[in-house]
């Protein structure tokens, strides 16, 4: 490969790097769930990219399949999670209706 597309290959797996630090303080920030679980999201796809550009770097075609898996499980860790905090969110309603319920028969 010629110097040049080695630079521009470098460059962009920097602007990458610091794309995951800012989705990384997003996540951290909040201030919503769904602004965590994007974050999330975000991280998962920018590795991704990452770990092709470096698979094209390197010349190592085995890490374009070490990309798919990775892929694979960050969208399987997104699903869960989104289910976990909509089982919560759901849960949360339903004793917030009970304590009204309660509530109201008391008075």
């Amino acid at each position: 490969m010629s110097e040049i597309l080695h630079t521009i290959l470098e460059i962009s797996m920097l602007v990458l790097a610091v794309g995951i630090i800012l989705a990384f303080v997003r996540a951290l920030q909040g201030p919503r769930f769904t602004d965590r679980i994007v974050a999330i999201n975000m991280i998962g796809t920018m590795t991704t990219a990452i770990i092709c550009i470096l698979s094209a770097y390197l010349g190592e075609t085995s890490l374009v399949d070490v990309a798919l898996v990775y892929t694979l499980l960050s969208f399987l860790a997104v699903v869960i999670i989104c289910h976990v905090v909509t089982l919560h969110h759901k849960g949360r309603e339903l004793h917030l209706k009970e304590k009204q319920e309660k509530e109201a028969e008391n008075s």
